[in-house]
């Protein structure tokens, strides 16, 4: 015979299986796992470091004055061809870590150059800084520098012989960055 307590286990045990299979769902749903097509999110992120790194750069650090135009510290880079100043603020800019003992800043490289159209008009790259590449994920950044008219690229680029210096240009700076 059937009695009012085997309906009441009868009730519990339905309730408790819809309990644990919802918990079952909400626990597997909420772990991410990371597949090799999410991979390229970390690429991204070092790109838009790299991109923001170079715009910072390419801000001049005071407004026109006087009718004499402020270049940006990444035209004066490109301008005199100092790699080393250009190394130590782009390094600056993207290694910089958010923890107060810095102990944990990201150890970024780089290598870059510098393309423009030489007087033939055709395109031509030379080397701007140059570092070993070991690593295959590196992403590429690019800024438009403006060089003036009045700049000579004899005087700092001697390699690049064919550099325009009759017309104000605009050459396209590349930056290939990646992590150690």
């Amino acid at each position: 015979m059937v009695n009012d307590s085997a309906q009441i286990y009868t009730i519990e045990g339905v309730a408790a299986g819809i309990l644990m299979v919802i918990t079952a769902y909400l626990a597997v749903s909420s772990t991410t796992v990371l597949t090799p097509q999410d991979v390229h999110i970390i690429d991204m992120q070092l790109q838009q470091l790299g991109n923001d790194a170079l715009a910072m750069m390419d801000s001049p650090d005071q407004y026109q004055t006087g009718g004499v135009r402020s270049y940006s510290p990444l035209t004066v880079a490109v301008m005199n061809n100092t790699s080393s100043s250009f190394n130590d603020q782009f390094l600056l800019y993207v290694n910089n870590a958010t923890n107060i003992d810095k102990s944990g800043s990201d150890r970024l490289n780089y290598s870059a150059s510098i393309t423009y159209w030489n007087v033939t008009n055709q395109p031509n790259t030379i080397s701007f800084y140059s570092n070993p590449y070991y690593r295959e994920n590196a992403v590429k950044v690019t800024r438009w520098v403006y060089l003036p008219s009045s700049f000579n690229p004899a005087l700092f680029y001697p390699g690049a012989t064919d550099m325009r210096s009759d017309v104000n240009q605009s050459v396209l700076f590349e930056v290939l960055l990646w992590r150690e």
